[in-house]
């Protein structure tokens, strides 16, 4: 599965800015997500309201922006704290743990949409710290045909926050960074068989192009932070915050309980 040059390391994930780990949910897993995917797809509504270009805005459902399920369904909540997931995380970012986003991000045959080059974590307001990173759960096999996501490694180094400008272009978010050909030279495709996963840290650039291949690719992003060294302004934050892991922090109190063995009940969509 993996290519040569591919970190798989959790050693060095400081240093590249994204880690991979191979086969961490299994195939029957893989198949049950596939069908609450199918399920999601099936019921979108025929318009959502999403952030793009900088701003919110109604825009026709596709779907790429299925943002944040999990506050709505019991089901992506339990794989955002799946013990093997969240062994992955405390890997890299230590046992103290809180879930603060997710977004299913499916692109269909011959009509997904690219994601311009850009970073996680300057999106995020209500974000204050920078021990954030993305799980990215392929829950297809994901490739270069299909528009698989591409890092470019070591330019979170300093947590620059690069200036976002408009794509004019026809993509999931309106809006990207300028990119050198020097860094453009050290992009990695993530290639990953489903129930692999890789983690990237929230100001690592990456990106992915558009699906013109006549498979289905289709992933789920889980954002979680150390909770000692990162706080959420829970005012300002669009979802709930949930304790998935350890101790919550300084913020703790402002935080859901979802730790293993916590019933959490669910948001009324």
């Amino acid at each position: 599965m993996t290519g040569e040059g591919l970190n798989t390391q959790a050693i060095n994930f400081a240093k590249e800015g994204y880690c991979l780990f191979e086969e961490v949910l299994t195939s029957k897993e893989i198949e049950t997500i596939r069908h609450e995917v199918d399920r999601a797809i099936a019921t979108l509504p025929e318009k959502q309201i999403i952030y793009r270009d900088g701003k919110n805005q109604e825009v026709d459902a596709r779907p790429e922006y299925m943002t944040e399920p999990h506050p709505k369904s019991a089901f992506w909540l339990d794989v955002c704290r799946h013990s093997r997931i969240l062994d992955t995380v405390e890997s890299l970012l230590g046992p103290d743990l809180i879930l603060i986003m997710s977004h299913l991000i499916v692109k269909l045959p011959e009509d997904g949409l690219p994601v311009a080059w850009h970073q996680d974590n300057t999106y995020w307001h209500s974000v204050n710290g920078t021990d954030v990173v993305t799980v990215w759960l392929a829950i297809d096999d994901t490739d270069v045909a299909n528009g698989c996501m591409q890092v470019i490694p070591c330019t979170h180094e300093g947590y620059p926050e690069m200036k976002k400008v408009k794509t004019g272009k026809d993509d999931l978010l309106g809006l990207t960074v300028e990119v050198t050909e020097e860094m453009l030279a050290s992009a990695i495709p993530l290639e990953m068989k489903a129930g692999c996963l890789s983690i990237h840290d929230s100001f690592v650039l990456h990106g992915s192009e558009a699906n013109t291949s006549g498979r289905r690719r289709a992933a789920y992003t889980m954002r979680y932070a150390n909770a000692n060294t990162v706080t959420i302004d829970t005012q300002e934050h669009w979802v709930p915050v949930y304790l998935v892991g350890g101790k919550g922090g300084a913020n703790n109190k402002d935080y859901i309980d979802a730790r293993p063995g916590c019933t959490v009940p669910v948001i009324s969509s």
